[in-house]
């Protein structure tokens, strides 16, 4: 294996104090607008879309990483997956919370929920176990990255209701903890460096593609799919400037690299600010 478990150590005792499970029992009040995210069709949907498919994809992380517990010796490694089942945990009970609001608010998100869900139980049922751990990274990949992104730009997160923000935020920083410890668990018990890789690509390919029919969805469900110039708007925000999903191509191809760890991402500022300035006694 080319992460032996001395370095796997060393890397958990660098993070060893970082992945803190908080428990936030959120509330989202019945005066939050619609379009919750700069008053802004896409950007809403956009957000909508992802944490439609949160719930299951917690869930598929936490047994993808769980399979392998058995051939994962070093304590702190072990001490880090267990605070990563906590938040993911955590992550899966107040994203269902925020998805029933947002049916509430008339979007299909019960709808993507299930079919998220199903598609993912069909996926896990057909894979290898090591299969599995491989799209948890790559996907861990993804969510640590976008997190970063959310974080290094809190002029968007200030567009938002204060409590959708909260969510958010609270999701990024806990996203940024724990970005190793899949990774960790992946190189230790099955260090298949060419399935790593391969994988990505494929969960690249489904991840946009099932992401863009979800935002069609709700944007086609609120009467705002025809809506151009809100839709500029968003697009600009995500590709243009600020350009937030532009610039996370090449923290995404860094994943490529050889010797890559999701931990040569330094965004240990990002985090401490956003915990500072959104999370208070709760950090």
């Amino acid at each position: 294996m080319t992460l032996s478990a001395s370095t796997a150590s060393r890397e958990a005792t660098d993070r060893r104090d970082t992945i803190k499970v908080r428990r936030m029992d959120l509330e989202f009040p019945d005066s939050m607008p619609t379009f919750w995210c700069d008053d802004n069709p896409l950007q809403t949907a956009t957000l909508v879309a992802l944490t439609a498919c949160f719930p299951p994809g917690e869930r598929f992380f936490i047994s993808s990483v769980r399979h392998f517990l058995s051939r994962v010796e070093d304590p702190l490694l072990l001490e880090q997956v267990r605070a990563f089942v906590g938040q993911e945990a955590n992550h899966t009970k107040e994203h269902i919370a925020f998805n029933r609001f947002l049916d509430s608010k008339g979007f299909p998100v019960t709808e993507m929920e299930e079919w998220v869900g199903k598609l993912l139980g069909r996926v896990q049922k057909r894979s290898r176990p090591e299969a599995n751990l491989a799209r948890t990274v790559a996907l861990e990949h993804f969510t640590a990255i976008m997190a970063g992104a959310l974080l290094e730009h809190p002029e968007v997160v200030e567009t938002m209701h204060p409590a959708a923000a909260k969510l958010w935020v609270w999701h990024a920083i806990e996203e940024i903890e724990h970005k190793s410890v899949a990774f960790d668990v992946y190189k230790l018990a099955v260090d298949d460096e060419a399935l790593r890789l391969r994988t990505m690509i494929g969960a690249t390919v489904v991840f946009i593609a099932l992401n863009s029919v979800r935002v069609g969805m709700v944007l086609k469900r609120t009467g705002t799919l025809w809506n151009l110039r809100s839709i500029a708007k968003g697009l600009n925000v995500l590709w243009g400037r600020p350009g937030i999903f532009r610039k996370l191509v090449p923290l995404y191809l860094s994943y490529f690299r050889k010797g890559f760890h999701p931990s040569q991402h330094d965004q240990s500022t990002l985090v401490e600010f956003a915990k500072r300035r959104y999370l208070g006694s709760q950090a």
